[in-house]
């Protein structure tokens, strides 16, 4: 509804409540001066219901047209109702219910004004026929038919002047209204001054130009003041002095922007106002402009439509760019298609839209720009570059036109890439120095031995024609798991991440359905020799920085490097598991570490050691609600039998212990195990040694790849060894292990 039709309203809404109190008021006092007795409570009620039907009728009615039924229609018969109580003692009904039929045209609906008056003249005929003295008592009928008559008369007279009135009123409105709409839609820049420059009227876009949004605001003010810039005051001040068939064109700059406008000034007939009219040109211009310069310019420049087709005008550099000929009609999207996903592609048209309808400010969509940085693919050459797409907007009449620029920006990116990867591999070196100097040189060439063993197996493995590409994975996966254990371990986190990368292209390979294929095996060949050259770089390294010095105190240089290596083992995997645990070796025989296969003692004690402190030990608050102390507690013992033929290892935590019921589920879930296989306690404990097993939820550096304790069992294997393990619940788990000694190195303990 316009704001004139609800200032109307309004004032319809306002006689309708004067016109109740006024005619309830006048019939009062009537009555009370021919003092006609009347029972005061009762109409007091009548008129109280009646005001408040009026006033949800004026305050929830949605639809105001039909205010010219409802309104007079209850005052009409509230009235009657009064007079039936007074026994129609005065003689005024008639010309009251005219005023009702006058405030039903001054809501000016037509129809329903119609439909009243015949309505409230039914009802009044019904009271003449019954007899009723509708014109006051004692008054002859014949004169109460003739003042019937005249106010049918004139209540037809009121309804001609109602539609008259009706129609040209709602004519005015179409016309301000549609007057409005062009004032809020035209993308030029209009407005209408009086004879002393102040606008009259004014289109939003001219608002717009002096930081108005409602063009409201603008009304009285004068044109000058609307607008911003010197030279262009200059200019409207030149026209306002025409004023009459003023027409020329405009040049001029306007925030840092140069700008064509061609304004023209025309006087209103029949009034003293002028249409002024600013229509903006700047797009022509621009584009006269590009025309003229775009074939001399080294870079891409095209326009496209809202289907971002690409028009005729574009730089013949933007060819040889794009490795394409003929660009002309062909859509944008077709052209990258090979170069992005379909969900990337999604997201360009999305911001293109978004760039047409100018629905953010510049600078954002500068900045969510997904195509600032494209590796154009040409799926005919296969040739790949780096572009940088520009997008801007250019009316044209009235559709709007991205303007892109395409910048070759391939080199600048590869200059950049490798510089980034060379700072990389700088830091990346001075990492692992940082790293190497916090290990103790024995500590250290004993992970360089180790490393190199395991690097021998995997070739070993690589080689053996007896093992299947499956089989090979695996013991790949060990070896490789052996080796980031133990990196992790010192502290030599560079080198680390590096074989856990490779540790889980391993496992993707070994998880794959259906046969490794010679390519992923050659691939991973020599993703293992890269690893393993870093070893030469790791020697040179710490023998600029230290030389290996044997222990003074007289114990054995095994014994001791073992136990360092399982208590970083133990702080290492506590720390990032946050919980606190304590390990104790106080019953390390140095014989037993000699002449026994330290590595593998090693190797299976560390994997042990992980599991037991991210599987067994609860976390502080945990034991503490158990009653236990807050640190957890694994102790370790390696001794020789008496016979020294043996070599028996123990390790124990005073963890939770197994949990059996999430083993029997997870060995079930990965087909390990048949639902009646994992019934078997026996059969939960061995499922817990098969590759692939874990309960973790997650992966990490520490535990979920279900690789730790496959190791433990091959490496045991391997050597003739066994292992048993005890757990009970809350108390904690103990693993034997027996290792048989060389024959060349048995000795007594």
């Amino acid at each position: 509804m316009t704001k004139f039709k609800a200032r109307y309203l309004k004032l319809a809404n306002t006689l309708t409540i004067i016109l109740f109190f006024f005619l309830n008021a006048a019939f009062v006092v009537e009555n009370h001066i021919t003092e006609t007795p009347l029972n005061y409570p009762v109409i007091g009620l009548i008129l109280l219901l009646t005001l408040i039907i009026l006033i949800s009728i004026i305050r929830i009615g949605k639809y105001h047209y039909k205010f010219a039924l409802n309104v007079p229609i209850t005052l009409f018969l509230s009235y009657t109702v009064l007079m039936m109580l007074s026994k129609w003692s005065s003689p005024h009904f008639l010309f009251v219910s005219l005023a009702f039929c006058a405030l039903s045209c001054v809501y000016s609906s037509f129809n329903r004004t119609i439909a009243f008056i015949v309505m409230h003249n039914l009802i009044i005929g019904f009271l003449i026929f019954r007899g009723t003295p509708v014109s006051g008592p004692e008054v002859p009928m014949l004169i109460t038919f003739v003042n019937w008559g005249i106010c049918v008369f004139i209540s037809i007279v009121m309804l001609v002047v109602t539609r008259f009135a009706t129609t040209h009123l709602n004519r005015a409105l179409e016309h301000q209204s549609s007057f409005d709409s062009l004032l809020a839609t035209t993308e030029n820049y209009i407005a209408m001054v009086d004879e002393t420059n102040r606008v009259v009227y004014a289109s939003k876009t001219l608002s717009k130009l002096s930081d108005v949004e409602d063009p409201a605001y603008v009304k009285g003010r004068p044109l000058l003041d609307l607008l911003p810039g010197k030279s262009l005051k200059v200019y409207a001040g030149k026209m306002l002095k025409e004023k009459d068939e003023y027409d020329e064109d405009w040049e001029f700059m306007l925030k840092g922007q140069k700008r064509y406008f061609k304004a023209s000034s025309h006087s209103v007939t029949g009034s003293s106002d002028s249409l002024i009219s600013l229509y903006d040109m700047t797009h022509l211009a621009e584009r006269d402009e590009i025309a003229a310069m775009k074939d001399s310019m080294k870079i891409g420049l095209f326009f496209m439509d809202k289907d971002l087709v690409i028009q005729d005008h574009y730089s013949r550099f933007l060819e040889e760019m794009l490795s394409e000929t003929r660009l002309f009609g062909k859509n944008f999207t077709d052209l990258i298609a090979d170069s992005v996903n379909p969900t990337e592609m999604e997201g360009i048209k999305d911001y293109l839209e978004m760039v047409r309808e100018r629905s953010l400010d510049q600078d954002m969509l500068d900045d969510i720009n997904p195509l600032n940085e494209l590796r154009y693919v040409n799926a005919r050459t296969g040739e790949m570059k780096v572009f940088q797409f520009v997008f801007s907007t250019v009316d044209r009449g009235q559709e709007v036109f991205l303007l892109v620029t395409v910048y070759d920006i391939t080199t600048r990116v590869e200059l950049q890439e490798r510089l980034a990867e060379e700072e990389a591999k700088r830091q990346e070196e001075m990492q692992a120095v940082f790293e190497l100097i916090n290990v103790p040189p024995e500590t250290f060439n004993d992970f360089l031995a180790d490393m190199d063993a395991e690097f021998e197996a995997i070739d070993k493995s690589v080689k053996n024609e007896k093992y299947t590409p499956k089989e090979v994975l695996v013991k790949i996966y060990q070896s490789a798991h052996a080796i980031k254990s133990n990196a992790v371990i010192l502290g030599l986190n560079v080198f680390g991440n590096k074989v856990h990368s490779l540790e889980s292209k391993i496992k993707k390979m070994r998880d794959q359905e259906g046969d490794v294929k010679f390519a992923e095996m050659l691939n991973l060949t020599m993703d293992i020799d890269k690893i393993s050259q870093e070893r030469e770089g790791f020697k040179e390294i710490i023998n600029k920085l230290q030389t290996y010095a044997s222990s003074s105190d007289g114990e054995k240089q095994n014994a001791k490097v073992l136990i360092e290596a399982l208590s970083k083992t133990t702080e290492r995997c506590a720390g990032d598991s946050e919980k606190l645990v304590k390990f104790s070796a106080a019953e390390v025989d140095a014989a037993a570490v000699d002449n026994g296969p330290r590595r593998v003692m090693k190797d299976i004690l560390m994997q042990l050691i992980r599991n037991s402190v991210i599987h067994g030990i609860e976390k502080p608050d945990d034991r503490l609600k158990k009653g236990k102390k807050e640190t957890g507690l694994i102790k370790c013992s390696i001794k020789v039998t008496e016979d020294g033929k043996h070599i028996h290892i123990k390790l124990s935590d005073d963890g939770k212990g197994l949990d059996y019921e999430k083993i029997k589920k997870r060995a079930v879930e990965n087909n390990i195990l048949t639902a009646e296989e994992a019934e078997s306690q026996d059969n939960l404990l061995k499922a817990i040694f098969a590759p692939g097993f874990s309960t973790a939820e997650t992966e990490g550096v520490h535990a979920g790849r279900g690789i730790g304790l496959n190791l433990v069992k091959d490496r045991i294997k391997e050597i003739n060894g066994n292992i048993k393990l005890r757990s009970e619940p809350n108390k904690g788990t103990i693993f034997f292990i027996s290792i048989p000694v060389p024959k060349d190195k048995v000795v007594k303990a």
